[in-house]
């Protein structure tokens, strides 16, 4: 069966969705990590305080990350839908849930930026209790983003399974894909129960980034190969 212009299209958005939710979650996160180096909370608040319309953007830029995965959930959907229209419905559900979890997991992101400039108001609240008040915003968003994880890696697994299936991408790129996927379900979960590992778990996942970025290459340059006939799977 050949491929449809419109699915080389959509496979192609799909490439461009997934290079564009790394650089925007990059970009986000990146600012968060700087922050974050500061050797004490008032360090940290006086660097959000300083740098607010930083903040805000690299908030946005997170938020953003989030579309584009909804995004690129439909992208897949329209690629996939002819092989098995069910299993392709479904993955898009899922993936559309790690879209809404995900982004609703931003008012926590907000809400601690809003808690930090209070340090600089005396008497308002103690170190301390900003302190605490800024880890239980960070505990609610974190939660969130697993959550979410979840839901992105059940719905990948079943877009890379139909990948396998028809033929679209190379047997090994896909099976690479569909164990990572996979693998992001138990690691987000234990991320959730057990916080503590969240650093470790992180790079353990980064051969599983890397096998998405090989293939958004591959749908950008490449394309979908023709589909497999049933007598070509046998």
């Amino acid at each position: 069966m050949d491929v449809t212009p419109e699915q080389r299209t959509y496979a192609r958005l799909a490439a461009i969705c997934f290079l564009a939710n790394f650089v925007l979650q990059g970009l986000g996160d990146g600012v968060t990590i700087i922050a974050r180096g500061g050797e004490t909370f008032v360090q940290t608040a006086r660097y959000v305080a300083e740098n607010e319309l930083l903040w805000r953007v690299s908030t946005l830029e997170v938020g953003l990350s989030w579309i584009v995965i909804g995004i690129l959930a439909f992208a897949l959907y329209a690629v996939l839908e002819p092989v098995n229209k069910r299993l392709a419905q479904l993955a898009l559900c899922l993936r559309l849930g790690a879209s809404f979890v995900g982004a609703a997991s931003l008012m926590f992101r907000v809400a601690a930026a809003r808690l930090y400039p209070s340090s600089a108001t005396e008497g308002l609240f103690t170190t301390e209790q900003l302190r605490t008040l800024v880890s239980v915003m960070k505990q609610g968003a974190n939660a969130g983003v697993h959550v979410a994880w979840i839901f992105q890696g059940a719905g990948a697994t079943l877009f890379f399974l139909l990948f396998l299936r028809s033929r679209y991408l190379p047997r090994a790129l896909a099976g690479l894909d569909i164990f990572y996927s996979a693998l992001l379900i138990p690691m987000s979960a234990v991320m959730f129960v057990y916080p503590q590992y969240i650093g470790t778990l992180k790079l353990v996942m980064l051969p599983g980034f890397l096998a998405e970025v090989a293939t958004a290459i591959w749908l950008l340059v490449k394309g979908l190969r023709p589909r497999a006939t049933p007598e070509a799977r046998a």
